[in-house]
């Protein structure tokens, strides 16, 4: 979720000091107001978003290591990584727009990477289909880009808690040795971006755009 929610709730659930400023605010308001903080903060927890993602991990025989990597990156530091400037993402969705095939029979328009939803990957292919247009996408990814303020510490701490999980249950294609292998190769270079790996490239041919759920309601019907 945007650090700026977090913030929010944190101020709220222990106590801050903005019911001073509501002087006819009800009390009930700022019970239901500390509940609703605190579920908001436990959905940003590692345990949280390995909850919520692994069961589609499960569900998608053509996920690796690498690929559980990506979702758990992107869940956590959005998709800033892919805007090196403005004319770079443009270039880049023209030739990736000009060469869209049909969509699969069960390739979702939108696709929530953590329990909140407040961030996700938009997947290009329906979205072409229903008439979407390509500068609204672009829009909403620059300002995704712009607007999610992530934290690259959040990302190592779930990742870590992944590994610590697949010691204890591994399944699929996915164990604490693949793991490593990942983890070995990315701790050096201080856990950067990568690519999908090559079986989930050649079984989904992922293309899509990571946004935050505020821009994405603004091109597709999204709760």
């Amino acid at each position: 979720m945007p650090r700026s929610s977090l913030r929010w709730c944190l101020l709220i659930f222990w106590g801050g000091d903005w019911s001073a400023s509501v002087p006819l605010a009800k009390p009930w308001l700022f019970s239901t107001m500390h509940i609703l903080g605190l579920l908001i903060i436990l959905s940003c927890l590692p345990s949280a978003l390995l909850d919520f993602a692994v069961p589609k991990w499960k569900a998608d025989k053509a996920v690796r290591a690498e690929d559980a990597y990506k979702w758990l990156y992107q869940a956590t530091r959005g998709g800033e990584h892919a805007v090196p400037d403005e004319d770079s993402a443009r270039k880049w969705l023209d030739v990736e727009w000009l060469t869209l095939g049909q969509p699969a029979k069960d390739e979702l328009g939108w696709e929530p990477l953590c329990p909140g939803g407040d961030v996700g990957r938009l997947n290009l292919r329906p979205f072409k289909q229903a008439s979407g247009k390509e500068d609204d996408l672009l829009s909403a990814f620059l300002a995704s880009s712009r607007e999610y303020r992530p934290n690259p510490a959040d990302f190592v701490e779930v990742w870590q808690e992944l590994g610590v999980r697949l010691q204890k249950h591994p399944f699929g294609k996915l164990n604490h040795r693949t793991w490593q292998k990942v983890d070995s190769e990315m701790k050096p270079q201080n856990y950067p971006a990568i690519h999908h790996s090559k079986p989930y490239e050649e079984a989904r041919h992922p293309a899509y755009r990571v946004l935050i759920k505020a821009q994405a309601q603004k091109l597709l019907p999204i709760d």
